[in-house]
């Protein structure tokens, strides 16, 4: 065993008490999800595309690991909703392009806010130290993001 790496006791440990959290916050009386019909794999999308902008269909399902067809349906349901478009690319017209509407970009917004809400009212309840406690976990957290590989091996 590495002494460098945590133990799969200690993770499982961490993960427990994440899921855990994530319920209790689910729960509380802190500002409310927008009422949406949007799926976790719709989210997905969302997400995704918040992150990389506007791309190709093809690019899209290549990064969420789906196929075309099963993308298609999920976007189709998606510009329903309003939160994103799509079009043809001016230079391929084979080519679809999916971008978030502003619509999207203001339901993304709103549900980091409510992330952002629920952490500050958590921090709010702690000592100084506790919340350089948490910084300094965080900072850990984001070190190891930096090291993970853009994109996996095939």
């Amino acid at each position: 065993m590495d002494p460098k790496r945590p133990d799969r006791a200690n993770i499982e440990d961490a993960l427990s008490g994440y899921r855990q959290l994530a319920q209790m916050l689910a729960g509380s009386r802190l500002p409310e999800l927008p009422d949406s019909s949007v799926t976790m794999a719709q989210m997905r999308v969302l997400m995704l595309l918040v992150t990389i902008g506007p791309t190709h269909m093809s690019e899209l399902a290549g990064a969420l690991r789906i196929s075309l067809s099963t993308l298609s349906g999920l976007v189709d349901r998606l510009v329903e909703s309003g939160l994103v478009s799509r079009h043809t690319d001016d230079h391929d017209r084979r080519q679809v392009i999916v971008s978030l509407s502003a619509d999207g970009v203001q339901f993304l917004d709103y549900f980091q806010e409510v992330g952002v809400s629920h952490l500050r009212e958590l921090l709010l309840r702690l000592s100084p130290d506790e919340v350089r406690s948490v910084t300094t976990t965080l900072d850990l957290l984001m070190s190891a993001a930096h090291e993970l590989p853009t994109e996996e091996p095939r």
